[in-house]
Formats: structure tokens, C-alpha cells, sequence
């Protein structure tokens, strides 16, 4: 098994500076970008989502994730593998049932559900050698620092090596001050 633990710091590659935590190795690119309630709502206000939506994404913490597969072999970025922290409990995601609820109570139509789906990062996926993936993950508003532990079997039949990444003190970004 492989084990890498980074804290949120620079960039462990020789390359230009990374938006949040990064990780990169002959096998994989990983990278993190956390963004500000605002920032996120302004992204789906754009895409025509109501005040309601737009209220309720403004009350959590999303980050972006950013995973390419460099290696010859599969990796499986499966999300009930990857373990969240924060102040040493686990941190909840937000999850597909989350949101469900959510847009049901607005009753927010397909179009604009449709959209954010295709926004989030993928419970589970296969990459492939070469193949990337990006989406993002969602936590509840309020979290200022969390640790991430992410774990990825490899190979076609899951049977290969769990390569394992811990992200430490990644921060959540919250809303502008004065606003």
C-alpha cells in the first residue's frame, strides 16, 4: 500500500502555483481548489438557478476536486473510500440524497438539477490511463479546516494496490466580510 500525507501547502511539483492543495507523481495528478460561498453561487446564478438554490449553496463549503490518472493501470475514485475530518470527528458530505432533499423543498426544476449533478464529482469512477476527472465535493457551511483521507484501488478488478493521500488543514473559504 502507498501512503502519501501532504498538508495544504505548495505545490510538491516544480510547476506554477495551484488554486489549493496539490499532489502530483509519475501515477497521478491531484489538486484541490476550495472556493467561497460566493463564488459558487455567482457560478450557478450564472446558470440561471432561483434565489432559493442560490441561498442554499451559499451555506456550505464546496471544493473542487481534481484528479488525473497518469499510471498504465485503473484507478477507482470511489467517495465512500475517502474519509473527512474535522477537528478530529467525521465531517459529513453532501451527498446526492442531501441535495435531493433540498431541490425537492423548492421544488427546483430538472434543467437546474441537472446541472449541479453534473457539477459534482462522481461517487464513484473508473479512470483510466490518461483520463481525467473533476467535480466537486460539499460540505456543511461553518467548516473552516478539514483533513482529507483519499483511497484508490487499482486495477481493472479493484485487486491492485489502495493508494492512499491525506491532505491535511485544507481550508473552507468563507463569504467576504462586509457583505
Amino acid at each position: 500500500m502507498l501512503l502519501l500525507c501532504l498538508q495544504a501547502a505548495p505545490s510538491m511539483a516544480a510547476s506554477a502555483p495551484r488554486p489549493g492543495p496539490f499532489f502530483e507523481n509519475a501515477d497521478m495528478r491531484i489538486g484541490l481548489a476550495p472556493h467561497t460561498p460566493d463564488q459558487m453561487a455567482a457560478f450557478y446564478e450564472a446558470r440561471g438557478f432561483p434565489p432559493e438554490a442560490l441561498e442554499r449553496i451559499r451555506q456550505t463549503c464546496f471544493v473542487t476536486v481534481f484528479i488525473k490518472n497518469r499510471s498504465n493501470r485503473v484507478l477507482w475514485l470511489e467517495l465512500d473510500q475517502w474519509t473527512f475530518t474535522s477537528n478530529g470527528k467525521p465531517l459529513p458530505r453532501l451527498d446526492d440524497s442531501y441535495w435531493k432533499a433540498q431541490w425537492d423543498e423548492i421544488n427546483l426544476r430538472q434543467a437546474s438539477r441537472s446541472t449541479f449533478g453534473w457539477t459534482q464529482l462522481p461517487q464513484v469512477r473508473d479512470l483510466q490511463p490518461g483520463e481525467p476527472v473533476g467535480g466537486n465535493v460539499v460540505f456543511p457551511g461553518g467548516t473552516e479546516i478539514f483533513n482529507i483521507e483519499a483511497r484508490l484501488r487499482t486495477g481493472a478488478d479493484k485487486q491492485g494496490e489502495v493508494v492512499r493521500l491525506g491532505f491535511g488543514n485544507v481550508s473552507c473559504p468563507q463569504a467576504a466580510t462586509g457583505q
